[in-house]
């Protein structure tokens, strides 16, 4: 065979090469269309013992944080879009800015900021596991401190 009669047969090879190895590439993780905020505000002190029954499946996790009482005093729900912001109000003034930065690995990477005015009281990037939650510890709120929650799950 000469190498004329050799080219369709390579190209084709080439081809399939190509195709064979892009699908790998295809399989990994694609953003999805944009995903499910829900913020817990929850306010912890030492001014009782009552621990809010709707904050039972983070009994554990908060026990940690050495308060004796825990209570949820706001919740809000949000569809975010990827890179674009998401602007939750904190009681005291504060607000929390949470920006969808990376989705792989069944993990969600998010920016986060707590501001009080202009001022940034947190600045950092957390990453958590789909349909997981995250404690930030916070600010000084009510005779306690307040703990934001912050769940994330796509759709």
């Amino acid at each position: 065979m000469n190498r004329l009669q050799k080219l369709p047969r390579l190209t084709l090879l080439c081809s399939l090469l190509l195709v064979g190895l892009s699908a790998p590439l295809g399989a990994a993780e694609k953003a999805p269309q944009g995903l499910h905020l829900r913020i817990g505000t929850i306010l912890a002190s030492n001014e009782s013992e009552d621990f809010d029954p709707k904050l039972s499946r983070m009994k554990n996790q908060l026990e940690v944080i050495k308060y004796s009482s825990y209570r949820l005093i706001k919740e809000e729900v949000q569809k975010v879009q990827w890179r674009l912001n998401a602007v939750f109000e904190v009681p005291g003034g504060r607000s929390l800015v949470i920006l969808p930065q990376e989705y792989r690995n069944q993990r969600l990477a998010l920016k986060v900021r707590l501001l009080q005015g202009d001022k940034p009281l947190v600045d950092t990037t957390v990453r958590l596991r789909n349909r997981g939650y995250f404690l930030l510890g916070g600010p000084a709120h009510e005779g306690g401190v307040l703990i934001l929650s912050i769940f994330a799950m796509t759709p």
